[in-house]
């Protein structure tokens, strides 16, 4: 090689320009190629939605000042409605002003959120939310995990000697091992997206290539660290079905997820056709599964996600750790996704029952069924707020024989052994009330000579009869 290749070799041909050299509006498209298209959808929205209260009140926002522009947006925010006249849940209006805040970074390199001269429409911002919870449209509904008993019902409706059952195990697996975000990244994932990996003699595992996801536009962290382990000698193990499912793919696709054919054998080389699976099929994959396993509720994919999440976080892993697996950016996020199971709230309802109502069955031994009926389980008026005079009322008049006060004292004595017995109390002419740890005793007494004397929520009224 001579001198003149080889520095013509290192510059490059004369011909070619070595960079290429982006007009104004190349370049903004360049930098608006980073954006999502779920972004970008939801910027659109958001514009449309502002630009129809505008052309309402006849104003072109592009055209004011900044200071201007506050009180425009104060305006909408306060005034903003769907087309049925209704007022927009919170989650809909923070979305709708994230859409604003980035289209005028944009339009005019300012941040109306974060800027002092928009103080009025953040305030404004501000008090809209408080009226949204409010009125019932504040709080965010949480895709739910899937509980334990439907995993079990969606995992036992899956024949994994069919192409469709095995699609569906190996879908499970990838969502539950990953925590994939809904339809994030499904309908783009390939076979060569994911990597097995052999560790010891029978430990394989796979783990999923880096993607950019909605947490992870452009930044150099990982977004899913997960891993997918092996469980030896288990024919439900997820990377035996994995690897399965990837040599039964048809090579003539380059997509992950194909349309399972109806009828195959165990030794057909190709279980799927050469047609990759529809976004709206891929996005109801969840939703059929459990609706199929006639679960107690409809999940979506994201119901995966937080089944993912809920399960480590019960098992007692570190938010920053399940942070590595799902991909979140902060320990907040996670909290969002961590639910109290059904049966947990079940068994703390159970729990208040039981505490409130401890006393009840020693008090149901003593006492005549009659008298439970009259001052336990009735809503009756409080005898001491009634206007009828117990002694002349025979209907409220309980007398009780020697025996059973004695039964009556035996357990109160028992449960409140500091409190005064009660043929202590019986000539008493004042009110006095005895207090223990756990429950009072209140005296009062009727025309300054019957007492009345309260204890488990039951009053009982004694009087002196002779014969």
């Amino acid at each position: 090689m001579d001198a003149s290749s080889s520095r013509e070799s290192l510059v490059g041909n004369a011909d070619q320009p070595r960079f290429d050299l982006l007009t104004e509006d190349e370049l903004q498209e360049f930098i608006n190629s980073s954006d999502s298209a779920n972004t970008k959808k939801q910027i659109r929205y958001g514009v449309s939605v502002f630009t129809d209260f505008c052309q309402q009140i006849k104003t072109d926002f592009e055209n004011v000042t900044n200071p201007e522009l506050d009180v425009l947006l104060s305006k909408f925010y306060a005034g903003a409605r769907n087309k049925k006249g209704a007022h927009y849940s919170a989650k809909s209006m923070q979305g709708i002003r994230f859409a604003l805040q980035r289209h005028f970074m944009v339009s005019r390199n300012i941040d109306i959120i974060k800027a002092k001269e928009f103080s009025l429409s953040n305030k404004t911002f501000k008090a809209l939310l408080g009226k949204l919870k409010a009125c019932g449209k504040g709080s965010v509904k949480h895709h739910p995990p899937i509980s334990a008993k439907d995993m079990t019902l969606i995992q036992a409706s899956l024949d994994l000697n069919t192409a469709k059952g095995l699609q569906d195990k190996v879908f499970l697996d990838v969502m539950l091992h990953f925590a994939n975000r809904g339809m994030e990244n499904l309908r783009a994932m390939k076979p060569e997206d994911f990597i097995l990996h052999q560790q010891g003699n029978n430990d394989e595992f796979f783990t999923l290539r880096d993607m950019r996801t909605k947490n992870h536009q452009d930044d150099d962290a990982e977004s899913q660290k997960g891993q997918m382990h092996s469980l030896p000698g288990n024919p439900r193990c997820p990377v035996t079905n994995l690897k399965r499912y990837l040599s039964k793919l048809n090579p003539k696709c380059s997509c992950m997820w194909q349309r399972p054919r109806e009828r195959v054998t165990e030794e057909e080389v190709v279980w799927y056709a050469n047609v990759p699976l529809g976004k709206n099929t891929l996005a109801t994959m969840t939703k059929m599964l459990s609706e199929k396993a006639g679960c107690s509720k409809s999940y979506t994919n994201h119901s995966l996600r937080a089944t993912c999440v809920t399960l480590l976080d019960h098992a007692g892993y570190a938010s920053r750790d399940i942070m590595t697996v799902s991909g979140h950016r902060s320990e907040t996020s996670i909290k969002n996704y961590v639910r109290t199971s059904e049966d947990l709230k079940r068994k703390m309802s159970d729990t208040i029952s039981a505490n409130i109502n401890a006393g009840m069955a020693d008090l149901e031994e003593v006492l005549p069924d009659d008298v439970l009926e009259k001052n336990v389980h009735s809503n009756a008026p409080h005898p001491s707020t009634a206007t009828t005079d117990p002694i002349n009322d025979d209907t409220d008049l309980v007398i009780f024989t020697d025996s059973q006060l004695e039964s009556i004292e035996g357990v109160v004595m028992n449960e409140l052994p500091n409190t005064v017995p009660l043929h202590d109390i019986t000539n008493f002419s004042s009110v006095e009330t005895a207090t223990t740890s756990g429950y009072a005793m209140n005296m009062n007494m009727v025309n300054s000579v019957q007492p009345q004397y309260n204890f488990h929520g039951c009053t009982v009224n004694i009087y002196n009869v002779s014969n």
